[in-house]
């Protein structure tokens, strides 16, 4: 195939993927859906520019690094204090003896 037309469908993939901020591992089907059929690429261009969905977004992942998701550092845990460790305490022992009425 051409370059020009090879060109032309990475150019407006790239525009779509940062448009739209897609995740570079979006299937074509999720693609479609979200920008719309009528702006979409259409999969005939895709198959013939680049044979397969996957590799046109491995050539968006080369052209344009900055489309690709690192990963976010994890915020620090606040410094709230531990709670203080429980303490194994053995229940008092209770006494089975009943008071008569008479010792009141």
């Amino acid at each position: 195939m051409a370059i020009r037309q090879k060109q032309a469908v990475l150019d407006l993939a790239i525009k779509h993927f940062k448009e739209f901020e897609l995740p570079l591992d979006i299937d074509f089907k999720s693609y479609t859906s979200i920008v719309g059929p009528a702006e979409a690429i259409h999969a005939i261009s895709v198959k013939r520019s680049f044979k397969a969905w996957k590799y046109l977004t491995h050539a968006v992942r080369i052209k344009c690094p900055e489309l690709v998701n690192k990963p976010k550092p994890k915020p620090a845990p606040s410094k709230a204090p531990k709670p203080a460790p429980k303490v194994a305490v053995k229940p008092a022992v209770r006494t089975a003896v009943k008071k008569d009425k008479d010792d009141e």
